[in-house]
């Protein structure tokens, strides 16, 4: 039992993440889509840091991201919602990684 909860917790972890093609509309629209429900069927069942990840990845790929995390703000308790914003930074940078984007090190950002 124990080795099924390290796999989730690793699948969350946002190293193993099928980011879409960001060029294809279609792809990224299925991809948001998903990860919303996913983030919000893994919140109402009391596991927040899955859905956070969920709903961070949502965010990332999102064309409008300060609209989305406006309705965010208001539907999610303020506790989960800082979660969120706390995340969104290594979302960024796996999601910049996975489309060939340059790698910024904690160095680079001083």
């Amino acid at each position: 039992m124990r080795s099924r909860k390290t796999a989730k917790s690793s699948a969350a972890g946002g190293k193993s993440v099928n980011w879409p093609n960001l060029k294809d509309q279609e792809a990224v629209q299925k991809f948001f889509l998903a990860q919303v429900q996913a983030g919000e069927e893994l919140l109402a069942q009391g596991e927040v840091e899955a859905g956070v990840e969920h709903l961070s990845r949502a965010v990332a790929v999102c064309g409008q991201p300060q609209q989305l995390l406006q309705v965010l703000q208001q539907t999610l308790p303020p506790q989960v919602f800082q979660m969120l914003l706390q995340k969104l930074p290594a979302v960024g940078e796996s999601i910049l990684q996975a489309a060939g984007g340059p790698k910024v090190s904690e160095e680079d950002v001083e």
